[in-house]
């Protein structure tokens, strides 16, 4: 059974992540000019999710 410090580790990894890869879509698809986005805006948002992302996967020990 995952001890309770454990429910909240998960909790903080899987959102993060989630956050990190949304930021990481919305921004390749501004880039891609799939939707209205700038790609002033884009780029620091695709690099700002990748960020996320990595550090929730070397920092933070995976998602689960």
């Amino acid at each position: 059974m995952i001890e309770s410090n454990g429910k909240a580790a998960l909790a903080r990894n899987l959102s993060i992540y989630t956050v990190g890869v949304g930021m990481t879509v919305a921004g390749a698809l501004g880039i891609a000019a799939a939707i209205e986005l700038s790609a002033l805006i884009a780029w620091p948002l695709f690099l700002a999710g990748l960020v996320l992302v990595l550090i929730v996967h070397e920092y933070f020990g995976g998602i689960v």
